[in-house]
Order: C-alpha cells, then structure tokens, then sequence
C-alpha cells in the first residue's frame, strides 16, 4: 500500500506514518509539504492507494488547490486533513470529489477507521460535521421558495432509466460507486457516468444534496 501524505509540519507528518503503519503489513509513505511537492508527488508516484492532504500548506489555495488535484488525478481517493472545519468549507471539499474530511483533532482510533472506510469505497465526514451540514440545509429549506408539487417530482424521477433508478436508490443509501457498481454488477464507471445524469436530472451537485433530495422525494411519495 502506497499513501501520500502531505503536510507542512514534519512533526504532523512522522505522527501520521506512525498511526497510518498498522493498515497493512507494509506501507509505503510518500511525502510532500507544499504545493508544488504535493503535484510532484502526484505526478512521480502514478500508483497511490490514498491521498491524506492539508489544505493550509505553502501555496496552497484552498479548496481550490484540492479541486485542481481531483482534476487532474481524479482515481487517487483524498481526504482532506484540516484544522479548518466550517460547514460551508467542509462542503466545498466535498464537491470536489474529495473522498472525505478529517479533522486534525481527531483520535487515532477516528482516523484509521475514517482512513478504512474511504479504501473501502465510502466516504468520511465526521458525526459532527455531517449534523452541521444537515442543519445548515435544513435552515436553506425553511428559507427557501415552497417546493414544486409531487407530480413535478414524479416527472423528474421519469427522466431516469430504469439502470439510472437502481443506481438512484443505492445512491440514496449512502453506497460508494465502488459498491453500487459492484452490487449491480457493472463498471464503476458506468456508475459515475449514471450518477453524474442523477445530479443533472435532480439539479444537485454533490452526493449529500443527492441523498437530501432522495429522501426528500421519498417522504413526498409516502
């Protein structure tokens, strides 16, 4: 197993490789500490299993820093590994693909089964985070316009193919692409491609808004 991890701080750096070692019975860590090591290291080592990445490291721009990374190596699943942790940012990582959040206050214990997880195909944000995001987007709801009737849902559900309403409700169950595709036994991505027409068709641009408006059509249809 392969893992980059990219921090600033050797001391952050050392911590990590010493929690990350029990994963597998051998991890090869690569390193970077600002922007230009962290596209280096990308760029020399095509085989990583997993991206652990700070978002305040020298020449970093933020989300958007994690958002170019995604672009141009988007099969490498990163979690993002910050101090900075606002509902608003969080979100943000999450619409670039990121494969999860972690903040650097969590316990040992927390970050390797977030760290699990993500290999795993799923994806990481903390207990108290994803409540924060849920309330945030329960405030947007109570502040927005009513929503259209449900035969207007009803038509947006038809726009889906029967294989797009499969992966519809797996989605809504939280699966990663990995597991819907291996569930329904097809490409993981075919599943990408079915999932980027459900946010299309839905109006929404993560898998949170996506499992939201899931749940949202389904209490309507009850």
């Amino acid at each position: 197993m392969k893992i980059l991890l990219a921090d600033d701080h050797a001391l952050i750096r050392s911590g990590l490789r010493n929690e990350l070692a029990e994963l597998a019975a051998a991890v090869d860590f690569v390193e970077a500490w600002d922007a230009v090591s962290l596209r280096h290291a990308f760029e020399s080592h095509r085989d990583l299993d997993l991206a652990l990445v700070d978002l305040t490291m020298p020449g970093m721009q933020g989300v958007a820093s994690i958002a170019a990374v995604r672009g141009d190596f988007p099969t490498v699943p990163l979690i993002v590994v910050s101090g900075v942790d606002t509902g608003p940012h969080v979100q943000a990582i999450l619409r670039t693909g990121a494969a999860g959040y972690i903040p650097k206050s969590a316990l040992p214990q927390v970050m390797l089964h977030a760290i699990r997880l993500v290999l795993a195909g799923g994806q990481y944000v903390p207990p108290e985070m994803m409540r924060l995001l849920d309330d945030e987007a329960a405030a947007a709801s109570r502040s927005a316009a009513p929503p259209p009737p449900s035969a207007a849902d009803a038509g947006r559900l038809k726009l889906l193919s029967p294989r797009q309403k499969e992966v519809f409700a797996l989605l809504a169950q939280g699966l990663s692409n990995k597991l819907i595709a291996r569930q329904l036994d097809i490409s993981e991505g075919t599943v990408k491609s079915h999932v980027a027409t459900i946010f299309d068709v839905l109006d929404v641009h993560n898998r949170v808004s996506a499992v939201a408006e899931a749940r949202n059509l389904a209490s309507k249809a009850g």
